[in-house]
């Protein structure tokens, strides 16, 4: 919004913080409007649908095993009174971060914070977040899922820490940095040695985000070219991880995915929404904002050997989590889900 528009985007947003009105007729529309974006976008998808299969599998009691838009079960049986009882007991100041980036006066933001959020009645029963420590994994789990799709796919997912819970600082910066050799552009070793390379896989990915609530997973995921097995791929992808355990990176290439990292960082700064978001998102999951500050020198302080570290101590198969799917007949007479839905 235009600067000098601030003011109505206080009023617009804090109204709708406390004064949301939520009429069953409309309720009973956009309900069907989330089925269908969550058929469209995970049901009649095969990766995507593998991935929710799987993060189910992989937590046993982190909120993390549930997908964010909902099972369809839970979304048949919602309620416009469940909606305006999680509304009124979340939907507070208290339980609020506002972030306000651009060519704005600091004290004037806060002002217009206290003008149009101060009067808003808080909510007095939220309850402060619960320790939700994962159970520990004690075996390598595996899971197949049987859905019409053109090629098999795998992904696999090992139990890592994040920021909130590290027992050493750079664990997630190591592990960042880990992904980032095995699947930062073209130059990265997955792109070139199996897609490029031995030409086994049409995609093959890593990745990892440490700075979440609570933590998450280290993930790979590869699917074969035609004619290729799916476990040759699975077996090239867990070799990628015996080698980073075996052998250190050496300083040129740790010196390269450094240098596309921060770059990456730097350009998304560019952003201001990415700005917001980011200074947004540390600050309510309880990390802080001036985290974000911190990240590039964490960067550039990672080892080799803090790399080979975490992947010998992390990436192993007691905390490993499997999922294979396994292609079924695509039905030639099914029409193509195309969204309709408006937001």
């Amino acid at each position: 919004i235009a600067a000098d528009r601030l003011e109505v985007a206080f009023e617009l947003e804090s109204d709708r913080v406390r004064n949301l009105t939520l009429p069953p007729e409309e309720f009973k529309k956009e309900v069907e409007v989330v089925k269908e974006e969550r058929r469209w976008r995970t049901e009649d998808k095969p990766v995507a649908l593998t991935h929710e299969q799987f993060e189910a599998v992989a937590f046993l009691n982190s909120p993390y095993k549930n997908p964010v838009i909902g099972w369809m079960p839970d979304l048949n049986a919602m309620k416009v009174d469940d909606l305006r009882a999680w509304y009124e007991r979340w939907y507070a100041p208290n339980n609020a971060t506002l972030v306000v980036v651009g060519d704005v006066d600091p004290q004037k933001v806060y002002e217009l914070a206290k003008k149009y959020y101060g009067p808003l009645k808080p909510t007095d029963n939220i309850p402060p977040p619960k320790p939700q420590t994962e159970v520990e994994q004690k075996g390598i789990r595996t899971l197949k899922v049987k859905a019409p799709a053109e090629l098999p796919y795998v992904l696999m997912g090992y139990k890592v820490p994040g920021v909130v819970n590290a027992k050493e600082k750079w664990e997630p910066y190591a592990l960042e940095m880990l992904a980032g050799i095995l699947d930062g552009g073209n130059s990265s070793r997955l792109a070139k040695e199996l897609i490029r390379g031995k030409e086994i896989a049409s995609e093959a990915n890593a990745w990892y985000s440490g700075f979440g609530r609570l933590p998450d997973l280290f993930s790979l995921s590869g699917m074969p070219t035609k004619g290729e097995k799916l476990e040759t791929v699975k077996q090239a992808l867990l070799e990628q991880v015996e080698r980073l355990k075996k052998d250190p990176v050496s300083a040129d290439e740790l010196a390269r995915v450094k240098a596309q990292v921060i770059a990456s960082e730097i350009y998304e700064r560019d952003s201001q929404q990415q700005q917001a978001t980011v200074m947004g998102s540390f600050e309510t999951v309880g990390l802080g904002y001036k985290l974000a500050d911190e990240y590039v020198d964490n960067i550039l302080k990672v080892t080799p050997e803090q790399i080979q570290a975490v992947a010998k101590k992390y990436l192993i198969e007691d905390g490993l989590t499997v999922a294979e799917l396994d292609p079924q007949p695509i039905d030639p007479n099914k029409p193509q889900n195309e969204p309709s839905f408006v937001r």
